[in-house]
């Protein structure tokens, strides 16, 4: 895609499949299955194969490859169905909804069948940090909280530009591996608790495909009195969704691009992540949005207002971020995204109807869109540095000089 002379963005649903099976899954011949031994990276007939569906916590040989790291720390999935003939397996956490016939993985590679049942990643983490909840950007949730946000190995997606590549592509790229971190649902909680969290966040990898672990920590991080977020790329299904929902508050999506070339580059498709979005909202979740602006990618000005105006329709108290590209991974050629194209993108979208639109990542040269501002008068409610809350003056969770609500999960921190 040239900077200059682009041509006009694609309809955001141009793919005739039906959303419910963007890969066609109910033929389980038409994507290819992958074996679970055939993702431990160089093990070919290695004996750590046969390791592979060992019990959770066993340990392992010196060299083992991640992929049986992994394999080996798993439980009975949850998200599935059967079909769609015998000996097979539906795989429902995430839009690719993948067809498993005996002993191969999905798309994922973390997900896979072995004797009749879904095996799922469970017990571990590849890594957690303490950090401000603005981090995971997210701006209407607990402002100036801390966060302890967590992550697995894997991913259904493969974006180019991933920040977190190491740790969700380890199983595609070399350089990725890493070792798991063997940890229970209440000590990951204790953690959170220990320092002094009000959040706690899955993020890093995509959280979906990991659902179940999600759901165990999750829970506990409920009866401790935390607040929970999923920061997803979307890409998900309402039975994942509404799996979630009775101990997940908060639904951060990355909403990639508009047309089914972009989400084609990173191995999905668009419907699916728009359809979430309006599902998440359905059912309660505390919905925001967040779109990497890339140049050569996805910086079609009309595109944009696209995606702006899709996010409105579900419902126009979603906040959107706008964030500024850096080189990173197999993207390190291209530019910085000019923040003058963001504040131009969010004035359009604040002129159509959208309340809550931010520009946050580049706060050395735009500070005015990192704060929360009323929507009627336009007062700042939330004031913001560089992912850092520096002023709440909401009351009650309203404007303190009109009264309009502000929406979003204020809680103790904003008196």
């Amino acid at each position: 895609m040239e900077m200059n002379g682009r041509s006009a963005p694609k309809a955001a649903i141009d793919d005739p499949r039906d959303p419910r099976d963007p890969l066609d899954a109910r033929d389980p011949g038409a994507r290819p299955h992958v074996r679970v031994e055939d993702l431990v990276r160089g093990a070919g007939n290695d004996p750590a194969c046969e390791r592979a569906t060992a019990g959770p916590g066993d340990g392992g040989a010196a060299g083992e490859p991640l992929t049986a790291k992994l394999a080996r720390r798993t439980v009975p999935g949850a998200l599935y169905e059967r079909g769609p003939e015998e000996g097979y397996l539906r795989c429902t956490a995430c839009a690719h909804r993948c067809v498993l016939s005996p002993g191969r993985a999905g798309a994922c590679g973390i997900r896979f069948e072995k004797d009749g049942e879904l095996r799922v990643p469970f017990g571990y983490v590849a890594r957690h940090y303490v950090r401000s909840v603005e981090t995971n950007t997210i701006f209407h949730v607990r402002p100036g909280a801390r966060s302890l946000t967590f992550g697995m190995f894997g991913c259904d997606l493969r974006c180019p530009y991933c920040q977190n590549w190491k740790v969700s592509q380890a199983l595609r790229e070399p350089e990725g591996d890493g070792e798991p971190i063997d940890i229970s649902a209440a000590d990951l909680v204790e953690l959170a608790v220990t320092a002094g969290c009000g959040v706690l966040a899955s993020a890093y990898n995509e959280p979906m495909i990991t659902a179940e672990w999600a759901h165990a920590v999750f829970a506990e991080a409920h009866r401790r009195g935390l607040v929970t977020a999923l920061i997803s790329d979307g890409n998900t299904t309402p039975e994942a969704l509404a799996y979630m929902r009775p101990v997940a508050d908060v639904f951060r999506v990355d909403l990639k691009g508009w047309s089914a070339d972009h989400y084609r580059t990173l191995g999905g498709r668009v419907e699916p992540v728009l359809a979430a979005i309006g599902e998440a909202r359905r059912l309660g979740y505390w919905v925001e949005v967040v779109t990497l602006v890339v140049p050569g990618f996805n910086d079609e000005a009309a595109g944009l207002r696209t995606l702006g105006a899709e996010i409105a329709r579900v419902d126009p108290d979603i906040p959107w971020h706008l964030n500024a590209f850096y080189p990173r991974y197999k993207m390190s050629d291209r530019m910085t995204t000019d923040p003058a194209f963001l504040v131009d993108v969010a004035g359009v979208a604040y002129a159509r109807g959208m309340k809550y639109v931010y520009v946050s990542n580049v706060a050395d040269r735009v500070r005015e869109l990192s704060h929360t501002r009323c929507p009627t008068c336009y007062e700042v409610v939330v004031r913001r540095f560089n992912y850092e809350t520096q002023e709440v003056l909401l009351s009650g969770g309203a404007c303190p000089s009109c009264g309009t609500r502000v929406p979003g999960l204020w809680g103790p921190a904003a008196p």
